[in-house]
């Protein structure tokens, strides 16, 4: 079940930044942000720090849940 919620909410992820017509980010994204449906399928919500790609802002993150790259860069 936990790998079905982790697969769709890095599905939903992938879309927004890869296949979108206007790629976006997700930033400060948690799992306080992910929805379920009645069959467990994960919704991402919480849209509004969304910012498209092309823009340049400060990164945001939550402490403890920044990605191991950008701790190393």
């Amino acid at each position: 079940m936990r790998m079905k919620i982790a697969i769709g909410a890095a599905n939903g992820l992938a879309f927004l930044h890869e296949e979108a017509s206007r790629p976006i980010i997700f930033p400060d994204f948690k799992t306080s942000k992910i929805l379920l449906d009645m069959d467990y399928n994960a919704k991402l919500w919480d849209f509004g720090l969304v910012r498209e790609i092309h823009v340049t802002t400060k990164v945001v993150v939550t402490k403890g849940y920044e990605a191991p790259e950008y701790l190393m860069s």
